[in-house]
């Protein structure tokens, strides 16, 4: 049935009118040779093979649903779908041309305080543990002690949450409750990548157990992005450091993709209304469409509603403020009243606008992500917005390859498992609400970092240079374990 319904769907994309567009094969051809690049360099060992992930998330937000859901661009102009890969394209470029100088920029930086620490795995997972704990006594506390509750939001967005909270909530309280939430899905994060790196079987199935636990709870609030944030970081790990044979950990990896693909199915159609139904039922696929698919890999499409917002004079490129605003959301609505609503605008503009203001706070009934490329259109036009986003995106890049060139620090190889498992939800929206759990992540590994100086004195700064015969990724997590 599989194959099938696969032969379909390439039958329906090649009578669709994405496949009439010439510049859609030409951002495939680009792609392809890109990817097929950063390949090779992966497997010389170069730092630049990194690039790849960044690769993969371009292929995953902008090609895939054409595939899967062709008939939903069979309404758009020929001419708007054209300019869209179009775009893809100039992305492309522009993020190749400019990571290397993103990286050498960023690698020539002078490393503040980034050591060969004597901090052991169990050490680290004690402090990771005692934050997850605090914050989980916290949550529980928020649900008036409904410890299954907190664990199991079965009403989904219906229902109360941990760290569930007014999308328009100005007081300090309320920037708390975001804080600890950004907080508690970093914390989740930091506990999958320690558990591959425990030296015994005691302390793995600690950081395990307390990553199990916290699982459920992203699952179901019904936020993909989080939940996403919260296991990636885990699956990278099993595949690069796990201890089983190549062939067997794709096998795995490929099964987990799938329960994703699956489980974000029923994640789409009742996180509004909760999941105490689909608990309940013996087939819970009974409950779905026979034709639900996967859904919210759109961004071409927004990438052509963008265009078009932006050419009917719905808005004008904002030069960079959107960015800004996107910088500073951080910012807590008590000191800043009239902070900006990011992307509220385009929703409207969308038709997603609420007829009841007073059952949604933001006058809108859901919010759109523009996409990567869709933000620097929006911000920077048509021809310099794709190179924009380009270049934020070397400049992430650039970060990751730092981190990873300090990798000897077990902190440091965390931070950027953590960095390289978010790239992906960057491609829906480069947005700090993205990041907020390797923000988070950095300032723990930051303080961890000046603790461990202060306890142990001052060691030998690392070296961030690594010699290409350092070893493979599997031979430095062999070290780390011993």
């Amino acid at each position: 049935m599989t194959i099938l319904s696969t032969s379909i769907s390439f039958e329906a994309f090649f009578r669709s009118t994405v496949a009439q567009e010439l510049t859609f094969y030409l951002a495939a051809v680009v792609l392809v040779v890109l990817t097929a690049e950063s390949c090779i360099k992966l497997l010389n060992r170069d730092r630049f093979g990194i690039m790849v992930g960044v690769y993969v998330t371009v292929f995953a937000w902008y090609f895939v649903d054409p595939f899967i859901n062709p008939e939903q661009y069979d309404f758009l102009p020929s001419s708007s779908l054209g300019q869209s890969y179009g775009q893809v394209v100039l992305f492309l470029i522009g993020f190749r041309v400019f990571t290397p100088v993103a990286t050498r920029w960023i690698l020539r930086q002078r490393s503040s305080g980034v050591f060969d620490m004597r901090l052991t795995p169990e050490q680290i997972l004690i402090a990771v543990a005692a934050i997850w704990l605090l914050l989980f006594v916290i949550g529980i506390a928020r649900m008036g002690g409904d410890v299954m509750g907190a664990v199991f939001p079965l009403d989904g967005r219906a229902g109360p949450t941990m760290w569930g909270r007014g999308a328009m909530e100005s007081s300090a309280s309320g920037f708390l409750i975001s804080f600890a939430g950004y907080l508690f899905n970093a914390v989740t994060a930091f506990l999958g990548v320690l558990v591959f790196f425990q030296r015994t079987i005691a302390w793995r199935l600690l950081a395990g157990a307390m990553f199990a636990i916290t699982l459920p709870y992203f699952f179901f609030a019904g936020a993909r992005s989080h939940f996403l944030a919260a296991v990636m970081p885990f699956i990278l790990t099993y595949l690069f450091y796990g201890r089983h044979l190549l062939i067997l950990k794709l096998a795995i990896v490929a099964i987990a993709f799938f329960c994703l693909k699956e489980g974000f199915k029923f994640v789409t159609v009742f996180r509004l209304g909760g999941f105490r139904e689909v608990m309940a039922s013996k087939n819970p696929y009974e409950l779905m469409d026979e034709d639900q698919g996967t859904t919210g890999l759109n961004m071409i499409q927004e990438l052509c509603f963008v265009n078009t917002y932006l050419e009917t004079g719905g808005t004008s490129p904002a030069y960079g403020a959107r960015y800004s605003n996107e910088l500073l959301n951080f910012i807590p609505r008590s000191i800043w009243p009239s902070k900006p609503l990011i992307g509220i605008d385009y929703a409207k503009w969308r038709g997603f606008e609420s007829a009841d203001s007073e059952d949604d706070e933001l006058g809108v009934n859901t919010t759109i992500s523009a996409g990567m490329i869709g933000g620097g259109v929006l911000n920077f036009g048509q021809i310099l917005g794709p190179v924009a986003a380009g270049i934020l995106m070397a400049l992430w890049v650039g970060l990751l390859i730092r981190w990873w060139e300090q990798r000897k620090s077990v902190l440091r190889l965390v931070l950027f498992i953590l960095g390289a498992a978010v790239t992906f939800n960057l491609g829906r929206d480069i947005s700090i609400l993205v990041l907020w759990p390797v923000i988070f992540a950095y300032f723990f590994v930051r303080i961890a970092e000046m603790w461990a100086t202060r306890r142990f004195g001052q060691p030998t700064q690392m070296i961030t240079a690594v010699p290409a015969s350092a070893g493979t990724m599997q031979a430095v997590a062999g070290r780390l374990g011993q």
